[in-house]
């Protein structure tokens, strides 16, 4: 392990050392560049001061200096004539720069040992003679080092301790005052060291990525050259090609000696693109990125062209010839994608409102149809998205085949559409939409499965209803909201008074989200009656709203609304525990039933809140049942399946509710069992006056009896009906023949004080103290 984290390490430094050994040659170069002028400059100046030292210094001192100068000066010779090599190993690169610094130290040594010796032996002429040579050579010395820029440090920092000891050894006023100009003149140059050393290195790096760059364009032109998809073409002045090259005459499918001499212009399909190209050769005029269409070996293809006149010989123009035609067909695409629906193929959203913009400018008469298929997630969701993109397709040819070629049908998104209908057209728009209505309300064919889906339309007119667009589609779709709110499956035209329901709707949204917080909801109990004995069996909990301007407000009212909005997860959750704390007050063998919605089954906390709420309030689980339409099995029917389950494992009832209107419902039996069936009040309400309502009860008690499931049956009102269910063997009833829902107060046989009980959930043991008693309780339920 620790021998991988070394050549790992080593693995880095290799790689820095690489990038550092380009910069380390030009320095070389550089200063090998330097090395005959610097040589002349010493040895020029060595021999001055000798010559006139001759008398003066010791010879031996003066014979020593003049030696170290010349050996300097082969040194440095050499180091050149090495560095000239174009050494590539860092390693060697890095020991030549070594032995340049060290060359470096020993000439500004050596120089200033011969300051030092020539103001020490010398006359005051000789030193001002000494303070001149010393001045230059140090100045020389850096530019002679200045692409190493530590070197030329080195340099002029060995002159001081020469310099330094021949100006103190004068002892008088002005040498102090030169010691002190020289520690100002070597810090000046220890700056410009430092500026021309950084101007060095960024020239190098310049000049380094002018090369790449070079090489690179080097690289792009011969590939041009030898593999370019372009080709060159030459035409004379009466446009004939000259020259054809073996690509053009791969790009048109004909021999190069067929295209000699052929006029350019017969290639091309005869459009504006090409006479404006004709135009251009007449007029000797320059082009560029001209677009033009061929036709080779049968298809349409196109071709980019950039020239300009030249005179060569019969040559008169010369460019470059580029296929686009992949490109081209790409931009078609990717046009045609943001124009139009890539599942149906028809006008998407944004062209559609370009289209319904022109038409609005036109300020001509216009009909605007918005439809929604009613019952498009319930199959989406059941039969699965490939089967829901079939169901589209299928929808918008059968709404195209009701309209005519003028008018202008387009997909919105999801399972909405548009349709707009011009001028004799727009007065037929109620016929029209009473032809897509009935067409769609036909049966469906999908793979293995038969489906009716229906839909809504709302209409709105042009300029009657708005005159923008935008208004326009809103009052096209408040008459759909109507439409649907009506029943769904039928056309509805704008009115004014849907714009004010619109706001309506919006005002009973905001006062629906601070309903909670101000304590204005309510339960409502509806009894279950046994049919055998007319014993009342349980209650099922039904929410009210109570408002302080508005009264009671019922379910229907605002239940969409609050699906719509997101608020139905919290209303479910105030139904749960507030259904569980009342049941804490009721005869220990009176049991409750709750209605889930398909949004708290897919609520990540639906499993908490039942255990936090049963263990609050120390009620039995058994005595709970929860009710949940086929529609929460039609939504990711495993997860909800396998929610049911954990609730079932609690020790919950879990009843079927509404069953037969769905699709699958007796699939639904087979993939969990319930506790309860609960027969949807349409098979009810005409039990006692048609023979196929009561065969499919008949049907569901007997196949509830064979699973070991209870019936119930809703939506009683005459006694004619309890007669005929207890004749088929239906155990529950329910429905206003004996009671509609009232508040808790009122069902005077649930008060009494709540038990001390222990309660166990399973892996829950959860003993519960409770001796509240019901009377004691202030709210209504």
């Amino acid at each position: 392990m620790r021998a991988g984290r070394h050549n790992m390490i080593a693995n880095k430094l290799v790689a820095a050392r690489s990038g550092d050994s380009w910069l380390l040659r030009r320095q070389l170069e550089e200063f090998a560049s330097t090395v005959p002028g610097a040589a002349a400059g010493n040895l020029i100046n060595g021999a001055i001061t000798v010559v006139l030292m001759r008398d003066t210094v010791p010879w031996p001192l003066l014979g020593t200096l003049a030696l170290g100068l010349c050996a300097l000066v082969v040194w440095r010779f050499l180091i050149a004539r090495q560095a000239n090599r174009q050494f590539r190993n860092y390693v060697r690169l890095k020991g030549l720069s070594n032995q340049i610094l060290a060359n470096a130290i020993g000439f500004g040594g050596l120089w200033g040992c011969i300051v030092w010796a020539v103001m020490y032996w010398g006359t005051s002429v000789d030193s001002i003679f000494a303070g001149i040579v010393g001045a230059g050579m140090m100045s020389a010395g850096v530019i002679s080092y200045r692409s190493i820029g530590k070197a030329a440090s080195f340099y002029v920092l060995s002159w001081l301790p020469g310099a330094a000891l021949a100006l103190t050894s004068l002892s008088d006023d002005v040498a102090y005052a030169c010691l002190g100009l020289l520690v100002c003149y070597v810090v000046v140059l220890g700056a410009n060291i430092n500026t021309t050393a950084e101007r060095f290195i960024t020239g190098c790096e310049r000049e380094r990525e002018l090369k790449r760059s070079r090489d690179t364009i080097g690289l792009l032109l011969h590939q041009f050259t030898e593999q370019g998809a372009d080709w060159l073409v030459e035409v004379d002045r009466r446009g004939r090609l000259l020259n054809p090259c073996t690509r053009l005459a791969t790009a048109t499918l004909l021999p190069q000696e067929t295209l000699d001499g052929m006029a350019f212009h017969s290639l091309l399909n005869p459009d504006e693109s090409a006479a404006e190209l004709s135009e251009h050769f007449r007029a000797g005029r320059s082009f560029r990125n001209h677009i033009v269409s061929v036709f080779v070996g049968g298809e349409k293809r196109w071709w980019s062209l950039s020239a300009q006149p030249v005179k060569d010989g019969r040559v008169a123009y010369r460019g470059v010839v580029t296929d686009i035609t992949a490109q081209r067909e790409a931009e078609d695409r990717v046009t045609y994608l943001a124009h139009y629906d890539s599942l149906t193929d028809l006008p998407n959203r944004f062209h559609f409102n370009q289209q319904l913009y022109q038409a609005l400018r036109t300020r001509k008469p216009m009909a605007l149809m918005y439809i929604d298929l009613d019952n498009f997630k319930a199959v989406n969701d059941t039969l699965g998205h490939s089967e829901g993109d079939k169901l589209l397709k299928a929808a918008a040819e059968r709404i195209s085949s009701c309209l005519t070629r003028s008018d202008l049908l387009a997909r919105l998104g999801g399972d909405e559409f548009a349709v707009i209908l011009k001028g004799a057209e727009a007065c037929k728009v109620d016929e029209v939409a009473a032809r897509i209505v009935a067409e769609m309300g036909q049966t469906l064919p999908l793979g293995d499965h038969d489906v009716v889906v229906g839909t809504s339309i709302g209409i709105a007119f042009a300029p009657e209803h708005g005159d923008k667009a935008d208004t326009l589609l809103r009052n096209a779709d408040l008459a759909l909201y109507a439409a649907k709110a009506r029943g769904r499956n039928r056309a509805i035209t704008f009115e004014p008074g849907m714009d004010q329901a619109a706001q309506d709707r919006r005002l009973l949204e905001l006062d629906l989200r601070n309903a909670l917080g101000k304590d204005e909801m309510r339960l409502h109990y509806q009894p279950l009656v046994s049919v055998a004995d007319g014993s009342v069996t349980g209650h099922e909990a039904l929410i009210r709203w109570v408002h302080p301007e508005r009264g009671i407000v019922m379910p229907a009212d605002f239940i969409p609304v609050a699906e719509e909005t997101g608020l139905i997860l919290q209303l479910g959750e105030w139904v749960l525990r507030q259904a569980i704390d009342d049941l804490a007050g009721w005869p220990e063998q009176m049991p409750v039933s709750i209605n889930l919605s398909p949004v708290q089954m897919r609520s990540p906390t639906l499993i908490s809140t039942m255990v936090n709420a049963i263990a609050a309030n120390g009620v039995d689980p058994a005595r709970i049942c929860l009710e949940i339409t086929e529609t929460v099995l039609m939504q990711e029917s495993e997860a909800n399946v396998a929610t049911l389950h954990r609730l079932r494992d609690l020790g919950v009832q879990i009843a079927l509710d509404d069953f037969g209107t769905g699709y699958s419902s007796l699939n639904y039996l087979r993939s969990f069992p319930f506790s309860k069936i609960k027969i949807d009040r349409c098979f009810v309400a005409e039990i006692d006056s048609r023979e196929d309502c009561r065969a499919i009860v008949r049907s569901v008690v007997s196949l509830a009896q064979s699973l070991g499931m209870t019936t119930c049956a809703e939506g009683i009102e005459r006694q004619e009906q309890v007669d005929m269910l207890r004749a088929e063997g239906c155990g529950e009833v329910q429905g206003y023949l004996y009671s509609k829902a009232v508040p808790l107060e009122q069902l005077s046989d649930l008060r009494g004080p709540r038990a001390s009980a222990s309660v166990v959930l399973k892996d829950f043991d959860v003993p519960v103290a409770v001796g509240k008693a019901f009377a004691n309780k202030s709210r209504v339920a």
